[in-house]
């Protein structure tokens, strides 16, 4: 066989295919020449005989592809079946620029894979090109990896599959394990290519079955934990952190406490929902609910705001369920951490309280309903509104984890039960990076029209994620940027007590950037609004491929 390579990397897409994974995002390279010509067969659209059909997107910047597949993996999970997805890279400065969106799915519990491409052994410690140091290049960002040795003539088919198929089930996760195998997240495999890298025009072999099991012992040790129930006190509290999920809603609901629920949370709902907690929190009258507070349960992981973590470290009693996939990082002062929701928690020893019959849930719903809101007719808040009034039930929304989310945490509402659109955001480690490719992502698996909530810098900080090439597929994607000049999520921190020529350099960082241009260079279509009713009709339209609404506030 004179190009052992490329039946590898048949077998290697040919099993994950068969494994569930449909989605591969592919950057241009030459060392990973193999993957590139098979996945060029399995997703033209028309694959050879025996190929599985898959979607392939090809980007040209790393970086921003890592948050596509990102994105594209939080698309499935959030309107489909969750599924890894796959992202294929050349060797060199290529695999790091992976690493942010790899610490983002690593905090977030987003199953990747990461396909790296290597010189084989002897091209390294030689001085040879685009080659550095891949094995291990990840850290402890990633939940297994493994260095693939360079396929050789002769070789029996299996190797690839077995990979392929341990790397799904890792990437997975398996909730009976105790360690961070146990969520779901991202798994590399380095793979080493030795010329030729060309195609062979071979055909396409049904993968081999494999065992996905480790050789030796277990991936962790099995969690073995009986529930305990939740105390039946009457001035509980449930607070719903990002990916907390309804059933945080099912919690408060059936013991008559006062629901706390950020915008990513997918809890925001029902009567116990305090849409309006932050204003009240700083009120008098909050204050003295708060300080009120026997018992504090988290569900999900709140990071939004200091007044929802000031109120949780100084908790009397405190329990953390659904934590997110760094679930052992959940505060040390907790009574209690558990990996899920037990099934206990959404009900009472003495059966279902009534709402209207919790005295302690009346007191905050009426505190908050007396609180004044300050709201300027043209600001990021009312950009937020008429972005949220857009929004129907069910549709699908990314929101930038800067000063838009937060905005979103102040002045969304507490929607009827079934009733509140799906909210994403990065908030694994909220960073505002690779946001616009996310976004991009999402769009691409929901197959559907989605919408996009950030700022400028945040959008700056990724606009090459705009950049969809002609043969690619386009998604419909509106993307809602909040342009007032820069950085100004700073002005509500300590950092404002600094002289104000330096708050605006080093903190503000004002850009002079025309959006227009810049989308007008993408082929991006954009359109400026100052005011919230211009801001509406331009929404009231499905979008059209991909386009921007500038909401100017300077």
């Amino acid at each position: 066989m004179s190009n052992p390579s490329a039946p590898f990397a048949r077998e290697l897409v040919a099993t994950l295919a068969q494994l569930g994974v449909e989605d591969y995002v592919l950057c241009p390279g030459s060392r990973s020449g193999p993957l590139a010509h098979a996945l060029a067969e399995a997703g033209s659209g028309n694959p050879p005989l025996g190929a599985p059909r898959v979607n392939l997107h090809v980007r040209i910047d790393e970086r921003s592809a890592a948050f596509l597949a990102l994105g594209i993996a939080r698309g499935r999970a959030a309107t489909g079946t969750p599924r890894p997805v796959a992202i294929i890279t050349t060797s060199g400065t290529a695999v790091g620029n992976l690493l942010p969106a790899v610490m983002e799915a690593h905090h977030a519990g987003v199953p990747l894979l990461l396909l790296t491409a290597d010189r084989p052994r002897e091209l390294r410690g030689v001085g040879a090109n685009q080659t550095t140091d891949q094995e291990g290049i990840f850290g402890t960002f990633v939940r297994w990896e493994a260095t693939s040795a360079a396929p050789e003539p002769g070789d029996e088919p299996g190797r690839a599959a077995l990979l392929a198929a341990r790397a799904v089930a890792v990437a997975m996760g398996d909730p009976a394990r105790d360690d961070m195998t146990g969520t779901a997240g991202p798994v590399h495999l380095d793979l080493e290519f030795r010329d030729p890298l060309g195609p062979d025009n071979g055909v396409w072999d049904d993968p081999p079955h494999v065992d996905p099991s480790p050789s030796q012992g277990s991936y962790g040790t099995p969690v073995v934990e009986t529930p305990p129930p939740l105390p039946d006190v009457e001035r509980g509290l449930v607070i719903a952190g990002d990916g907390a999920g309804d059933v945080a809603r099912q919690v408060a609901e059936a013991h008559g406490w006062p629901l706390l629920a950020e915008p990513t949370s997918g809890a925001r709902e029902g009567d116990a929902c305090i849409g309006r907690y932050l204003d009240l929190l700083a009120t008098r009258d909050g204050q003295d609910l708060a300080d009120r507070v026997h018992q504090v349960i988290v569900i999900g992981r709140p990071t939004l705001s200091r007044p929802i973590q000031a109120l949780i470290s100084r908790a009397p009693a405190l329990m953390i369920a659904g934590h997110g996939a760094r679930w052992r990082e959940a505060p040390r002062h907790a009574d209690r951490i558990l990996r899920s929701v037990p099934a206990n928690w959404t009900s009472r020893d003495d059966g279902r309280i009534e709402l209207g019959d919790s005295p302690w849930l009346r007191e905050w719903r009426q505190a908050a309903d007396a609180v004044v809101a300050d709201e300027r007719p043209w600001g990021k808040r009312a950009v937020g509104r008429v972005f949220l009034d857009a929004l129907s039930a069910g549709d699908v929304a990314v929101i930038g984890s800067s000063g838009s989310i937060r905005a979103l945490d102040r002045i969304g509402p507490a929607w009827a039960v079934g009733q509140a659109p799906t909210l994403l955001a990065n908030r694994g480690l909220a960073g505002i990076d690779g946001t616009v490719a996310t976004a991009v992502g999402v769009a691409l698996a929901a197959g559907r029209p989605v919408h996009a909530l950030m700022g400028d810098v945040t959008f700056l900080h990724d606009v090459g994620g705009l950049l969809v090439g002609p043969r690619e597929q386009r998604p419909r994607l509106r993307i809602v940027v909040v342009n007032d000049g820069g950085g100004t999520i700073f002005g509500g921190l300590e950092h404002s007590a600094a002289p104000p020529e330096n708050v605006e350099r080093v903190f503000t960082t004002p850009h002079g950037a025309d959006l227009a241009s810049l989308c007008a260079g993408y082929g991006v279509g954009h359109t400026a609004v100052k005011s919230a009713d211009a801001l509406a009709k331009a929404l009231a339209k499905a979008p059209v491929g991909i386009e921007v609404v500038e909401a100017r506030l300077r």
